[in-house]
C-alpha cells in the first residue's frame, strides 16, 4: 500500500475515518495506475477489525479480504458469454472456464497488480448483474461494510448496454452499507447516467519513483533499470510485460519499427503490414504492445527536443532520438502519438487492419515530414 498514489489513498482513508464513504465510487485513470490494487486495500481498511491507516493484514476479516474469498467483497468482471447463451442467473461461467477464473482470482489475491482477463470476454454480462441483484438486498449479520468491485467498468455498456441499465438500477436504489467500487481505464464509455451516482476518483500514472523501485527488486544493472522504467510510463502492466524481455530485444524491436517508419522502400512497407495484421487477430496484447514502444520513444524524443528530462535519455535509446531529431526539424509529435491511439482504435472498430496500418504509415510519415 505505501509508496503508490499516496494522495489517491489519503483522500479515500480521510472519508473513512470521518464515516462519510458514498454508495458509490468510480476509480478512473490511464490503465496499470494501480486502480485495482487500490480498491482492494480500500475494501480492507472498511472490513478491518484492527482498523490503521493500511489495515492491519493480519485480522481474519484483513486475511479474507487479500484472499478476496471475504463474505463481504464481491468481484465483477468481464466474462466470456456462456456457450448455451442461457439467461439463467447461475450459469455465469461454463464449465470449461471455472478452473481458469478461479486460478486467475487466486493469481490476483497474490498480486493486486495482476490484471484477470479470460480469453474470449469483452463486456460484463448481464447475468453477472442479476446475480448480483439476487443477494444484495438480503439481510447480513456480517460487520463491515459490503464492497462489490467491478473491474473494467466500461465494459458494461458494451453491446446492448444490458448489464449497465441493470446496474444503473441498483444505484439508484443502493442497500444499507454497501459501497460499489467501479474500475475503468476509459470513463468515457460509462454511461453518464452512472458516473453521475458515483464519486470520481482519478489517479495520475504510476510515479517513476514506485516504477524504479518495482525494477531494482528484480534487476541489479541500473542502466537496464532506467531503460525499463522509462518504457513502462507509469504503467505497472507495461512494466510486467517489458521484464520478460531482454533489453536488447526491445531496443532491436524498436529501432526496427522507427525504421520502417522512415522508409520508402515499398517491401518493407508490405511486410509490415502483413506482419502487424497477423499480429492483430493472434495476439491482441502483443500488438498493442509494440504501439504503446513506438508512443513512448516519440514522446521521449519530444521531450528531449524541448530539454525535459526523461528515464530513456539515460539510455542507449538516446542516440537513435538524437539522431532522428537531428534529421526532422518540424515533427508533430504529439500528432504521431494521436495516429497511434487512433490505430488501436481502429481495433475495437473492426476496421480493415491492411488499410489501417497502410494509411498509419503514411499520416506518420506526414506528421515526421517526410520528403
Amino acid at each position: 500500500m505505501r509508496g503508490f498514489q499516496d494522495k489517491v489513498w489519503d483522500r479515500l482513508y480521510r472519508s473513512h475515518t470521518l464515516k462519510n464513504v458514498p454508495n458509490a465510487y468510480i476509480f478512473s485513470g490511464p490503465a496499470g495506475s494501480g486502480k485495482e490494487s487500490l480498491a482492494i486495500q480500500f475494501s480492507k481498511i472498511l472490513n478491518c477489525q484492527n482498523p490503521n491507516k493500511f489495515g492491519c493484514d493480519n485480522c481474519s476479516s484483513c486475511l479474507r479480504i487479500l484472499q478476496l474469498q471475504h463474505e463481504n467483497l464481491k468481484l465483477i468482471f468481464p466474462l466470456p458469454a456462456p456457450a448455451n447463451n442461457s439467461s439463467s442467473p447461475g450459469n455465469l461461467v461454463d464449465s470449461k472456464n471455472i478452473e481458469l477464473v478461479t486460478k486467475l482470482i487466486a493469481e490476483k489475491s497474490k498480486d493486486s497488480f495482476f490484471k484477470i482477463k479470460v480469453p474470449g470476454s469483452n463486456r460484463i454480462l448481464i447475468n453477472s448483474i442479476r446475480d448480483l441483484r439476487k443477494s444484495i438486498y438480503l439481510k447480513s449479520d456480517n460487520l463491515g461494510r459490503r464492497i462489490i468491485l467491478i473491474f473494467d467498468a466500461h465494459l458494461l455498456s458494451m453491446g446492448q448496454g444490458e448489464a449497465a441499465n441493470a446496474l444503473l438500477k441498483l444505484l439508484e436504489e443502493p442497500p444499507k452499507r454497501t459501497s460499489f467500487i467501479l474500475v475503468t481505464d476509459q470513463i468515457n464509455l460509462v454511461l453518464s447516467t452512472i458516473t453521475s451516482r458515483c464519486q470520481s476518483i482519478s489517479f495520475p500514472r504510476l510515479d517513476d519513483e514506485f516504477i524504479f523501485e518495482w525494477f531494482s527488486s528484480k534487476i541489479s544493472n541500473i542502466d537496464e533499470v532506467n531503460f525499463f522504467v522509462g518504457l513502462s510510463d507509469g504503467n505497472i502492466h507495461m512494466a510486467k510485460k517489458l521484464i520478460l524481455f531482454q533489453k536488447q530485444e526491445l531496443v532491436d524491436l524498436i529501432n526496427d519499427l522507427i525504421k520502417v517508419l522512415l522508409s520508402k522502400n515499398s517491401s518493407m512497407w508490405r511486410k509490415f503490414v502483413q506482419t502487424y495484421s497477423k499480429l492483430s487477430k493472434d495476439d491482441l496484447g502483443m500488438f498493442l504492445f509494440h504501439l504503446t514502444l513506438l508512443k513512448i520513444w516519440f514522446q521521449s524524443t519530444n521531450r528531449l527536443v524541448i530539454n525535459i528530462s526523461h528515464h530513456l535519455h539515460k539510455t542507449q535509446l538516446k542516440s537513435g532520438m538524437e539522431r532522428f531529431a537531428n534529421l526532422y526539424k518540424n515533427v508533430d509529435y504529439l500528432g504521431i502519438v494521436s495516429e497511434v491511439e487512433e490505430l488501436k482504435n481502429a481495433l475495437t472498430q473492426n476496421l480493415f487492419m491492411p488499410l489501417s496500418l497502410t494509411t498509419f504509415l503514411l499520416k506518420i510519415q506526414r506528421k515526421i515530414n517526410i520528403k
